[in-house]
């Protein structure tokens, strides 16, 4: 009977720690000293087993295993053995841990749901935004507003009065790129560095459009985006951090993605977007790059998030 009871003992601590390695979100402080606390439950039923069962196995003239020795006798208060009640107390130990474990593991579930649903939502703010941007229209305007129009403003009144019909500015040829696309980037990030941005944007499109399945391509989607966050375009600023974002979710420039999004977003009013895609950002990124945190807080004050 008490090789069951350590039997079971073993197999009750081996399920929960098993059941936490398939869960590997649960990854809190609070997740990992649970795993530690079922780890020394299980050596201390390795040591009741390598023991005898806590001093069973010295009695004389018996086995360990379980031989011709007779069973102790039952305590004058008619509980169990102090052998049976170290591994019941084990047991409900391991029992506790195993709940606390699975409660982790749902609160996890919770939290991943309300991540993705957060960011379904945002998709669909940044699909409308495409939607609205090819047809020639702005967010919170009215159709046919100038892409960079304030959302919401009037449009402007053409003058009643006659005269002559003021020439229409061309609009500047974008640089001609060539070379390789490591060179093009390279150029790009110099042009960039220098406050050129026209120049940078135009190499991102180069790579983007030559070279997509390069290596370069991840970076040349987020130069593309940081060049026109630079030049004053949120619009199509924030279709290109979503882009960036979505090639590599967990790439070096995920997080700063995520962060140009929710900024490029609040720029044209949409706040409740870019509350949306900073709690995606928190809760996928819960270390930010360094020098991101006091920004995150900023932008989240300015867009008015709870």
């Amino acid at each position: 009977m008490r090789q069951n009871l350590f039997a079971l003992a073993v197999f009750a601590t081996l399920l929960p720690f098993g059941a936490a390695q398939g869960q590997p979100l649960v990854q809190s402080q609070e997740g990992i000293a649970l795993q530690n606390q079922i780890l020394q439950l299980q050596s201390q039923v390795q040591q009741l087993q390598a023991n005898g069962g806590g001093g069973g196995g010295n009695n004389s003239g018996g086995s360990a295993l379980g031989g011709e020795s007779a069973p102790a006798p039952s305590s004058p208060s008619g509980g169990g053995t102090p052998d049976s009640s170290i591994v019941t107390n084990l047991l409900n130990q391991v029992n506790d841990l195993q709940s606390q474990v699975q409660d982790l593991s749902g609160k996890v579930d919770t939290l991943q749901n309300e991540v993705d649903t957060q960011h379904a939502a945002t998709e669909k703010e940044i699909a409308d935004l495409k939607f609205q941007m090819t047809n020639g229209a702005t967010p919170g305007g009215a159709p046919g507003g100038a892409p960079g129009a304030t959302p919401g403003a009037p449009a402007p009144q053409a003058s009643s009065a006659p005269g002559p019909a003021a020439p229409t500015a061309p609009a500047p040829a974008a640089p001609a790129v060539t070379g390789s696309p490591a060179t093009i980037l390279h150029d790009g990030l110099a042009a960039y560095g220098k406050h050129d941005y026209p120049t940078s944007e135009a190499a991102a499109h180069a790579i983007l459009t030559t070279a997509k399945a390069s290596s370069q391509a991840y970076r040349a989607q987020y130069l593309l985006a940081q060049s026109l966050d630079a030049e004053g375009k949120p619009q199509a600023a924030a279709i290109a951090y979503d882009d960036t974002y979505n090639l590599n979710r967990t790439g070096t420039w995920a997080p700063q993605s995520l962060f140009g999004l929710a900024n490029s977003l609040a720029a044209i009013n949409q706040n409740e977007a870019a509350c949306d895609t900073l709690s995606s950002l928190n809760s996928q990124f819960p270390t930010p790059p360094s020098g991101m945190k006091s920004k995150i807080e900023t932008l989240s004050h300015r867009a008015h998030c709870s």
